[in-house]
This record gives C-alpha cells, structure tokens and sequence, in this order.
C-alpha cells in the first residue's frame, strides 16, 4: 500500500504505478476537499483479494473507510484526456474531469 498525501502527490508519481492497482479514498472527504484527501493506492493480490466476506471490499479498505475510486488504468486513462483535451489542466481542472468520469460514466468534453 502507497499513501499520498493528495492528488497532486499521486499525480507527480502516476506513470510509475502498477497498472493493477486501485485508488482508495474516504468519501466524505473527497467531497469536502479533493485537492487535499488522503489516496490509498492498493497493490497485488495480497493487499486487493484480501475481501470482506460477502463483499469486493479490500479488509484494508474497510478498516480504512475508504472507498474505491477508480483502478489505475481508468484513474490514468481520465487524467489522460484531460491533459491532452487541455495540455495546461490544473489540478483543480482535473478534478472535475474525475467527478465527471465518476458521475456519468464519461470523459469530460465540452465539445460534445
């Protein structure tokens, strides 16, 4: 398990992570500050197939509370189109382009 401080931490290191992985936030404060919440990031097997019964809930994650917000490879492939979309992004700019993914399933395009 890799803990950042922030998504600005995790995103100076994002090519450089395991494509297997997952990001792990607590909800509740991804809603109050984005900029600023804790991101677990959740390797291998030992640290993902380790369940809560009856649930696909990581035992970290539950004793955490935290939450699953993207695995890497969908988590780099949002970040992604928003640089290449806007080269300049901001980190608050691609916040939005997360909660967006989040919300409708889809990248974030103003054109469309």
């Amino acid at each position: 398990m890799k803990i950042y401080q922030s998504i600005q931490d995790l995103l100076g290191e994002l090519h450089g992570l395991d494509w297997d992985s997952a990001l792990f936030i607590n909800e509740s404060a991804w809603k109050g500050d984005p900029q600023h919440t804790e991101i677990l990031v959740l390797e291998g097997d030992e640290e993902l197939e380790d369940v809560v019964p009856g649930t696909h809930l990581p035992k970290i994650a539950e004793v955490r509370n935290v939450r699953q917000l993207f695995d890497m490879e969908t988590f780099r492939d949002v970040v992604n189109f928003e640089r290449k979309r806007n080269p300049g992004a901001s980190v608050s700019e691609i916040i939005f382009a997360i909660n967006f993914y989040r919300e409708k399933d889809d990248f974030f395009d103003p054109r469309k």
